[in-house]
């Protein structure tokens, strides 16, 4: 018998999607032995509104995730209707997936500066919540927020220690609005297709 996929859960605005992100994906997927991560781009997210259209987002992951066949593009995320909560989309996502072992990535910064909604609801869909240490998040600050949560959840928060890459969407942003380059920030495909369809251009 077929032991289930392991399947790596990435989601956000991806507005837009950048090197940091796939890193993560990469290393995560590496590390923790993943068939697949699964970028799930968020349409209309809870907690603050995307600068690039749901289409241009969508657009921009399928062209950062096409060179490597561990990565494949959900749109689960991108079909509900906002606001958007991960404890909603969960059970969508076990639907398609019914014998799937599930691992949500997210940034230790996402846990602890933004309050997320029905926690209990999300870890309990999940084998393991692996937070990523970022810069300014030191990951102990999460300790009142899993102190919240009954035990058994609580222990299924792992903390992965990655090489920084201090990279953030709005920092990119910001260079589009100041014409600088972004080559490196984000894969080459990505950068040309900000470019050409014009996308952050306004500060």
């Amino acid at each position: 018998m077929s032991r289930p996929l392991r399947l790596g859960i990435l989601g956000g605005a991806f507005d837009p999607v950048h090197v940091g992100h796939l890193f993560i994906a990469s290393a995560v997927a590496a590390e923790l032995g993943l068939d697949r991560v699964l970028f799930q781009p968020v349409g209309d997210p809870a907690h603050r509104t995307p600068v690039a259209s749901s289409a241009d987002r969508r657009a921009m992951v399928l062209l950062a995730i096409r060179s490597d066949d561990r990565f494949v593009l959900d749109e689960t995320a991108l079909r509900q209707r906002g606001p958007v909560y991960t404890a909603d989309t969960m059970p969508l996502l076990r639907k398609a997936y019914p014998d799937a072992s599930f691992l949500f990535i997210a940034g230790a910064d996402s846990l602890i500066d933004t309050p997320w909604r029905r926690l209990d609801e999300v870890a309990a869909e999940l084998d393991h919540f692996v937070v990523v240490e970022r810069a300014g998040a030191d990951a102990r600050r999460l300790e009142p927020t899993l102190a919240a949560l009954p035990s058994d959840l609580a222990r299924r928060f792992m903390i992965v220690n990655l090489p920084l890459v201090d990279v953030s969407a709005s920092a990119i942003r910001a260079r589009v609005a100041a014409h600088q380059p972004i080559r490196y920030l984000v894969p080459d495909p990505v950068a040309d297709y900000i470019a050409r369809a014009h996308l952050y251009e306004k500060p």
